[in-house]
């Protein structure tokens, strides 16, 4: 596991209740390796994990990735929780990658936060940051206020 960051304390936000908590978030780029994400979570039992590059039909608790933006071969990103998922929203990168490829980003609130989970666009062939700028962009416009983890 690349990253693995346990949070806190997170605040939420002021609709909600003020107490303090600690979540345990993982963010990996799986690189499309085979059930890659399902033996993270049984392995690291995370609140919240935000996958990039997950193969999502390899996943062997498909249950825990009903949350995810995956092209039809099933690759993309996803967001997985021990609590419920609401506010789920899918953006595709303004460009194509090399190939006809559109980079994929899910985002989702659970515990009271807004995830992002963004694998953004590359530049391929010729590493242009200005798309992967307007990427971005794309996202944020559609974020809504309060607490968020942006991560990819």
């Amino acid at each position: 596991i690349r990253r693995c960051w346990e949070g806190g304390p997170i605040q939420e936000s002021p609709n909600e209740s003020s107490h303090v908590r600690k979540i345990r978030v993982i963010v990996q780029n799986l690189e499309k390796r085979s059930a890659l994400a399902s033996e993270l979570i049984d392995k690291y039992s995370p609140d919240v994990m935000l996958a990039q590059e997950i193969n999502i039909y390899s996943e062997t608790n498909l249950k825990s990735f009903l949350t995810s933006n995956v092209s039809s071969m099933g690759y993309g990103t996803a967001i997985s929780s021990n609590e419920q998922i609401t506010n789920i929203r899918k953006v595709f990168a303004p460009y194509e990658n090399a190939f006809f490829i559109k980079k994929k980003t899910i985002i989702a609130r659970t515990k009271g936060i807004q995830f992002v989970s963004f694998h953004g666009y590359n530049g391929q062939p010729f590493k242009n940051v200005d798309k992967l700028v307007k990427h971005v962009e794309a996202v944020l416009s559609i974020l809504t206020a309060g607490p968020t983890v942006f991560a990819g």
